[in-house]
């Protein structure tokens, strides 16, 4: 069932192109005012400078040097680790030591988050109909789901601060020194170390796992309490922990498939001349997989509770009823 569930939410994904493209869209627009921003911020230090002309035909690391040590706020975040596949490793890291990042990529990564809250509803209603909406249906659902989502971000907002805040503090910051201050050998402090991070991700990802069919409950069966909710899913969850869990492990399977493909293809793109304009859109081809496996999250979450659950009155797939049957817009009209 695991499988057929992510096989049936690919098919989901696949039919619905429009929905990757909004997605697409908005984060290109999200992207946007920050992009021209940085723009303006290189273009300030390269000037008409010979280093100008250096950088146009690939990455001067002298010039990038001497940037970084010069830059504040957003430049900060214009270091050669967004070059390939140590972008991927950077934010890895990042996540799993609770590194705090500066004011204005907080704040970016705090709009984006919003937006996926306003769409994750539109989304979610999208692929538990499994057929065409019109647009003006999928941002009707966007909105109604929003104010519910919100609701529901106070609740995610506070268990990832007691995740990446007392969790973390006590696995990372008392536990391990505690447990390695007398150790000699460096790998049994590295295998240790390994340990809690599994542990804290399996933490995460239970959490996560627990969010994600919150909302899917939500959506499918029209809740409003998002208390409710809530414990609908972990209901879901305890009843059916093989299927979630490993629905959730081979979802993921995708998204390392995607990174390792990234990984292997970066690896041969080049910064200079046409190898540079290569890794750009191998990279915007990275982002793009990405975007399209958390979609197949979203869908395939949706089959297999509709696969276990969802009877006629849910959201879930209705009876096209006209003039709402997708045979009404393919007839041509005078």
């Amino acid at each position: 069932m695991v499988l057929k569930a992510v096989r049936d939410g690919i098919r989901r994904v696949n039919a619905a192109p429009t929905v990757l493209v909004a997605v697409l869209a908005l984060t290109f627009l999200m992207a946007l005012p920050l992009g021209l921003v940085l723009r303006g911020m290189i273009g300030e230090s390269l000037g008409a400078s010979l280093a100008a002309g250096a950088a146009a035909d690939g990455v001067d690391s002298e010039w990038w040097r001497v940037f970084a040590s010069q830059a504040s706020g957003l430049g900060e975040t214009f270091t050669p680790r967004i070059i390939g596949f140590g972008a991927v490793a950077s934010n890895l890291s990042a996540v799993l030591d609770a590194q705090p990042q500066a004011l204005v990529v907080t704040g970016a990564a705090a709009a984006y988050i919003l937006l996926w809250t306003f769409l994750a509803g539109g989304i979610l209603d999208r692929y538990a109909r499994n057929r065409p909406i019109r647009t003006a249906a999928f941002f009707s659902a966007c909105g109604v789901y929003f104010v519910r989502f919100l609701r529901l971000a106070v609740f995610a907002g506070l268990g990832y601060w007691i995740l990446f805040g007392p969790v973390h503090d006590l696995l990372f910051d008392a536990l391990y020194p505690w447990a390695t201050r007398e150790w000699t050998v460096e790998r049994h402090a590295f295998l240790l170390r390994l340990a809690l991070y599994v542990v804290f991700g399996s933490a995460l990802i239970s959490f996560n796992l627990w969010l994600d069919y919150t909302k899917v409950r939500a959506v499918v069966e029209d809740r409003r309490s998002m208390i409710g909710a809530l414990v609908a899913a972990c209901r879901f969850i305890r009843r059916n922990p093989a299927r979630t869990v490993g629905l959730y492990l081979a979802d993921s399977l995708l998204f390392v498939a995607v990174v390792a493909i990234y990984a292997a293809v970066a690896s041969d793109a080049g910064t200079a001349g046409w190898r540079m304009w290569a890794a750009l859109a191998v990279s915007e081809a990275y982002l793009l997989g990405r975007i399209w496996v958390r979609l197949v999250f979203y869908a395939s979450e949706v089959s297999l509770f509709q696969s276990l659950l969802a009877h006629a009155d849910y959201v879930a797939a209705p009876l096209p009823v006209w003039p709402e049957s997708p045979s009404a817009d393919a007839i041509d009209r005078p």
